[in-house]
């Protein structure tokens, strides 16, 4: 999942070098989907030392996912 989060500057640049803002929205979903896989299979609030790098990659797919829609128009919600 790491690696996809680093494919999101390369996703804007593409977008802005070929006015394609679907290759945002694009990375967008794959980032969400991934990370919706990830959220089934790890229990993330489970007391064990990779307690607190589950939930900075959580933070981490917040921000991403938040800043992707902001650059799409999409306002993000709060919590589902």
């Amino acid at each position: 999942m790491t690696s996809l989060l680093m494919e999101f500057a390369p996703a804007i640049k593409r977008a802005c070098e070929n006015f394609d803002p679907s290759q945002v929205a694009k990375y967008s979903v794959d980032l969400a989907q991934a990370f919706n896989k990830y959220y089934a299979e790890v229990k993330i609030l489970e007391e064990n030392p990779a307690k607190q790098s589950r939930l900075a990659l959580v933070f981490a797919v917040t921000v991403v996912l938040k800043e992707g829609l902001r650059l799409l128009g999409i306002e993000a919600p709060e919590e589902m």
